[in-house]
């Protein structure tokens, strides 16, 4: 195992926290907080370096707020400066941590994404099923509260396994310390933001934890995992049966979590599969019926926009392609008929 012992170093030299303020602003730049720390980019910058190197930095306070996405989700966004030390200290941890993951971890990584993992399951229940020939089941797991319960010790421990870098795992402790006091459940002493980007890198660090005993001690062959969201696919139905006592065992021992009591189901994969939105069967997918629902609904009100001249051509035009292109994934002919009847005709009049 390969250590790390400088890594502070590479994540506040000013070089890095540059490359940070760039990444950072995408797709950001007419956000009122991200114009007014750019006006100062250089000062502002300086004074985060230095705060850094000397040891004075403190993370600020978070802006709380909800979004419907598909569940009423509770999103805490951090001040501009402290989301460009996120994403220094991102840049620098994934490049020790990526290639330490499986190769079927999905979330939050580059070159994967929820449409990649779709796929992996419909390839495995190929092979699983000798093309749709043989019995093929699958074993669907949620971790409850996932972000509310990840432990800071637990997973600080499994990081200065790589890391022996006083002062970089002080930042990373900092980092994690900066939601005390802001999450409304889970134990004390646990609890990331869904908002930072850090807590992308963390959740992948903790839960390759889960993907390693997966592959090592229980040799699965065939599971995907996307954040908290898993399964395992087999011709043996009671294979995954016993399966569900032992992750449960590990995760309670291991990790300090629990899987979800209804949302771990042994399915038959004939009878589809609902995985990231969309629902699988051997030889064809479509949305999930939520998904459906939530997309029309956000249709909606977009095109409410249009018409009311609050939003132009150029960014319902953006919509709509977005749409088209998730429904491209799956066998949505008539829902992309009904929408392009409905709502597209009257955009190009």
């Amino acid at each position: 195992m390969k250590i790390y012992e400088n890594i502070f170093e590479e994540i506040i030299s000013f070089e890095n926290l540059l490359n940070a303020w760039y990444n950072f602003k995408q797709g950001k730049a007419k956000k009122k907080d991200v114009q007014e720390f750019g006006m100062h980019l250089e000062k502002n910058l300086f004074a985060l370096h230095r705060d850094l190197t000397l040891g004075q930095y403190k993370h600020g306070a978070y802006y709380a707020f909800y979004i419907q996405d598909p569940k009423l989700r509770h999103i805490h966004k951090a001040e501009v400066c402290d989301r460009v030390v996120h994403q220094a200290v991102h840049s620098v941890l994934t490049k020790i941590y990526e290639p330490t993951f499986i190769h079927d971890s999905y979330s939050c990584r580059v070159g994967k994404g929820t449409h990649k993992a779709v796929k992996t399951l419909e390839a495995m229940a190929r092979k699983v099923s000798k093309n749709h020939t043989s019995p093929c089941y699958v074993l669907k797991c949620d971790i409850r509260k996932f972000f509310d319960n990840v432990d800071y010790e637990i997973l600080l421990k499994i990081i200065s396994r790589r890391i022996k870098d006083e002062k970089g795992m002080a930042l990373l402790r900092e980092i994690l310390e900066s939601f005390v006091g802001y999450k409304e459940c889970g134990r004390e002493g646990s609890g990331i933001p869904i908002g930072n980007l850090t807590s992308q890198i963390f959740a992948n660090i903790y839960l390759n934890e889960l993907d390693q005993f997966v592959k090592q001690i229980l040799r699965e062959k065939y599971y995907v995992r996307y954040a908290d969201d898993f399964l395992f696919l087999s011709s043996d139905k009671n294979h995954l049966k016993n399966l569900i006592h032992q992750l449960q065992e590990f995760l309670e021992q291991k990790l300090k979590m629990e899987l979800h009591p209804n949302k771990v189901v042994v399915r038959n994969f004939y009878q589809g599969v609902d995985f990231l939105g969309y629902v699988t069967f051997p030889r064809h997918k479509v949305l999930r019926t939520k998904t459906k629902r939530r997309m029309l609904k956000k249709m909606d009100i977009k095109f409410a926009d249009f018409i009311d001249e609050k939003i132009n051509f150029e960014s319902m035009n953006q919509v709509f392609q977005s749409y088209f292109g998730f429904m491209s994934h799956g066998n949505c002919h008539k829902l992309e008929k009904k929408i392009r009847n409905d709502y597209w005709i009257y955009i190009l009049l």
